[in-house]
């Protein structure tokens, strides 16, 4: 009677086997060296698993249904802030829209943060510990997914003319996946939780800055308020010196 796997055992390989994979790739990982630190036997590993490549394609499938949710997540409540805004009944104003896009953003933000930090152990061995072996690309589709979602909703922003129209969405959506990918060298390196909140309003900050378009009072002003300030008093003075000497 075949002997039953122990969950417990099977939690503990993973694990082993992740810190395994950061230290030296999957190639050269060694079974032996995972089951030594969980203080288990080859046998228990291959009681769960055909191969390391087997534990692997394990881990990056679940990490590609954690993306996929979270961008149909995302997706969806960007579609469903749109049509409140353009559905029956009063139409919302572009400052509350702008607010409810931005509160979405940033709840969404911090929900990736977090799902870096959980898999960036396994993210980080996808971006530079597994060439030569069938995971070497699978990061970067992932990505790609990230990118062509960024780039949707910025053109989308463009249409309704909430974003800049000269920005590039492909430019944009680089930028912001790049900002991911250092954030992820940044995660692994860290031996204590960094504070996603000030990450967040980071991003946000130059996202609404940096790339939201201008009002109608920025428009007709070019000039910083202070500038106009400045200058209109200067005016004002000059004036009143010109009607002195009259």
């Amino acid at each position: 009677m075949a002997r039953p796997a122990d969950p417990h055992a099977r939690a503990s390989l993973i694990a082993a086997a992740r810190a395994e994979f950061v230290r030296c790739g999957i190639l050269k990982a060694r079974i032996e060296d995972i089951t030594l630190k969980c203080g288990l036997s080859k046998g228990a590993f291959y009681l769960h698993f055909d191969s390391k490549e087997a534990l692997f394609r394990e881990l990056s499938q679940l990490l590609g249904t954690e993306f996929e949710r979270m961008r149909a997540d995302r997706e969806q409540a960007y579609l469903t802030l749109v049509a409140a805004r353009s559905g029956p009944g009063e139409p919302r104003s572009d400052a509350s829209f702008i607010k409810g896009l931005n509160e979405l953003d940033a709840r969404e933000d911090h929900r990736m943060l977090e799902l870096l930090w959980t898999w960036r152990d396994v993210i980080d061995v996808l971006l530079r510990g597994c060439q030569g072996t069938e995971f070497d690309g699978v990061m970067w589709e992932m990505l790609d997914q990230q990118l062509a979602r960024v780039r949707e909703e910025c053109r989308a922003l463009q249409q309704v003319r909430l974003m800049r129209a000269d920005v590039s969405p492909e430019v944009l959506g680089m930028m912001v996946v790049g900002t991911y990918l250092f954030v992820v060298r940044r995660l692994v390196q860290a031996k204590e939780k960094p504070d996603f909140e000030e990450l967040v309003q980071g991003l946000q900050q130059v996202m609404a800055g940096g790339f939201a378009a201008p009002s109608k009072r920025q428009r007709k002003s070019p000039l910083p308020r202070a500038r106009r300030v400045k200058e209109a008093r200067l005016s004002s003075r000059v004036t009143k010196k010109n009607r002195s000497a009259r």
